[in-house]
């Protein structure tokens, strides 16, 4: 598991072993750490939620390997993906929040019968850059690209398959760079390119934010910047297990409205419609 996520809360293990005791998952990490298998990372300000923080070290990488019976080469780990910055082990740790919630999630909708497939990806450079052409200031047109932290693929038992990408906003964006990936997701998902990648007409942006306020500020700079229906916006403490199907996103749309190039608001946070992924794929 550290491996596949490379930093790990306790709570998120919790989270990947539901059906274990909590404690017994805690005495476990404790032992793995006390004879170097683990590491523990701390951050300057821990929450509750992530406050003990699990890495690999080379003695779990040379385990994993006798374990597999594999060359030790063949374990994708190296002591530099460990030497990162405290905002950076963040992020990553809220992007596992989206991974690991959504694939179980998934996982027990799919045997319920309340989809038929999905597929959830983390943003790799490599293979998910998604870019298109803007207007720069000068009034040239310029390649300008962004990389989500996660695409959720989620097949419906009747009709196409919808395609999610998952911004995870920490509130340390500039203003003019969310503006600038809002125009990319809007141009790229109403182009042919979206059809081409993803075999799919239609997707939409869900963004994740620290706290409502800063929801709100980036909701109505989407709606600003053009963004409609496509974006959909939460906060990440609704990001747990058992929430992903329910109705937790709310639309830029619902919000804000832009007519005539004057943007009036709509409705509070709280009031606003909410929406589920499922309401998408009908």
């Amino acid at each position: 598991m550290v491996l596949r996520y490379r930093f790990l809360s306790t709570q998120q293990f919790w989270w990947l072993l539901p059906d274990s005791s909590q404690k017994n998952i805690t005495n476990r990490l404790r032992l793995l750490f006390q004879h170097a298998y683990l590491k523990r990372v701390a951050l300057p300000v821990a929450s509750s939620r992530n406050a003990m923080i699990y890495a690999m070290t080379e003695k779990g990488a040379q385990l994993l390997a006798e374990t597999d019976n594999i060359e030790r080469t063949a374990i994708k780990w190296q002591r530099h993906l460990n030497v990162v910055q405290p905002t950076h082990i963040q992020h990553l740790l809220e992007v596992n929040d989206i991974l690991i919630t959504f694939r179980t999630d998934l996982e027990i909708a799919k045997h319920a019968g309340r989809i038929a497939d999905y597929r959830v990806l983390r943003g790799d450079p490599k293979k998910h850059r998604l870019k298109v052409q803007l207007m720069n200031k000068t009034g040239h047109r310029e390649d300008v690209s962004v990389i989500p932290d996660a695409i959720v693929l989620l097949q419906p038992q009747d009709g196409q398959h919808g395609v999610f990408f998952v911004e995870v906003d920490r509130g340390t964006m500039t203003t003019g760079r969310w503006v600038e990936k809002v125009e990319v997701y809007r141009d790229y998902s109403q182009g042919h390119k979206l059809q081409a990648d993803w075999r799919s007409q239609w997707a939409i942006l869900l963004a994740v934010t620290p706290s409502e306020k800063r929801l709100l500020s980036i909701a109505q700079k989407t709606v600003e910047a053009g963004g409609r229906r496509g974006f959909w916006f939460t906060t990440e403490d609704c990001i747990i297990l058992g929430s992903v199907l329910t109705p937790i996103w709310t639309r830029g749309t619902d919000l804000f409205q832009l007519r005539n190039e004057k943007l009036s608001k709509l409705a509070t946070y709280a009031d606003a419609d909410r929406q589920s992924l499922l309401d998408a794929l009908r």
